[in-house]
This record gives structure tokens, C-alpha cells and sequence, in this order.
């Protein structure tokens, strides 16, 4: 880092700064938005040699916030279909122990075949079915064209089931803990 990047930096900063925060002000809430204000610096640092000088700096900053504001929106609409998966979830589970075990038996053999996949099998699933991500923002994550990301979803499905399928005739579920099981 030249001191020149660091000055042109530190004015553009002190200069734009109270825009920035008013343009999410406007938007969000007040923690959010100097949460937000803040990222949009960070972005400019890492990218400062591609930001422009003079009044054109705040026409790319405001860019650069409009892109931080859609990915905040999307993450909160994350997390708020999330938590209302998990507020439907029931309190308690009304299955007796006995299938609590089978079931946690079974989801650790869920999470010991899904480790033997490739990474990028592993990876695909994970943003699918845990983040929630369409095929669309995985393609946008990774890198990949959406036809690949769906084909590498499918497959990835598919080593899974099979994996998972050889793992559980592997290992047997202790007799105790079956449905009808010696007590």
C-alpha cells in the first residue's frame, strides 16, 4: 500500500461517509446501518485502486452500497424463513426415546456418508439444503453456470442416497434400540 492509496482512501472516507450512512439510513435500521456503511468502505479499501476520483467516487460507492443492501435483504430473508421453519417446529417430540435414538442414529449416518463425498458434492448440498440457496445464487457463489450447479445438485443427491444406502448395511442399528426390540 502506497501513502497515496491511504490519503486518496482516508478523504474519500471522511468525504462520502455521511452519505453512505443516510442512503441506509433511510433503509434499515440504525444498527444495520453502520453495519452496512462500514462494509461499503471495506469494499472500497480492498478495490481501492478501481475506485474513480472526485464526485464520481460516490456514484460507485453508492453502487457498491446497493449491492450490499441486496445481499443484507437476502440474508435476512433467510433468516427469517428459518426461523419460521424452526417456530412450526413442535416443542417437544412426541416419539418415545426409542425413535429419537433411531433417528439421531440415522442422522449421523446422513452426515458420515455426505462426508465422504467429493468437497464439491459436499459443497452443493450444504448450500442447497442447509443455506437454502437456489440453483440461481449457488451458480452466483461458485461460480459455475446454473445448468452445472442443478446437474452437480442431482448427482451429488444421488452419491449421497447410494453412499448413505451402503452405510446403513454396514452398520446395523442396535436391536435395543428398534422399534420392538428386546427390552
Amino acid at each position: 500500500m502506497t501513502t497515496t492509496d491511504e490519503t486518496a482512501f482516508r478523504r474519500i472516507y471522511r468525504a462520502y461517509r455521511p452519505e453512505i450512512a443516510t442512503y441506509f439510513l433511510r433503509r434499515v435500521d440504525t444498527d444495520d446501518a453502520q453495519d452496512l456503511t462500514e462494509e461499503v468502505f471495506a469494499v472500497a479499501w480492498r478495490r481501492r485502486r478501481d475506485v474513480p476520483q472526485d464526485r464520481e467516487a460516490l456514484l460507485w460507492l453508492y453502487g457498491v452500497a446497493r449491492n450490499v443492501l441486496s445481499h443484507h435483504r437476502r440474508s435476512m430473508g433467510r433468516r427469517i424463513r428459518l426461523n419460521s421453519r424452526l417456530g412450526n417446529l413442535p416443542t417437544r417430540d412426541p416419539a418415545g426415546l426409542d425413535v429419537q435414538v433411531v433417528r439421531r442414529l440415522e442422522y449421523e449416518q446422513v452426515l458420515e456418508a455426505a462426508s465422504h463425498l467429493r468437497l464439491r458434492d459436499q459443497e452443493v448440498l450444504r448450500l442447497a439444503l442447509w443455506e437454502g440457496l437456489t440453483h440461481h445464487e449457488i451458480a452466483g457463489i461458485t461460480g459455475a453456470s446454473v445448468p452445472a450447479v442443478k446437474q452437480r445438485f442431482h448427482r451429488a443427491k444421488r452419491r449421497l442416497t447410494r453412499e448413505y444406502q451402503h452405510l446403513s448395511h454396514h452398520q446395523a442399528i442396535p436391536a435395543a434400540t428398534r422399534k420392538g426390540g428386546d427390552d
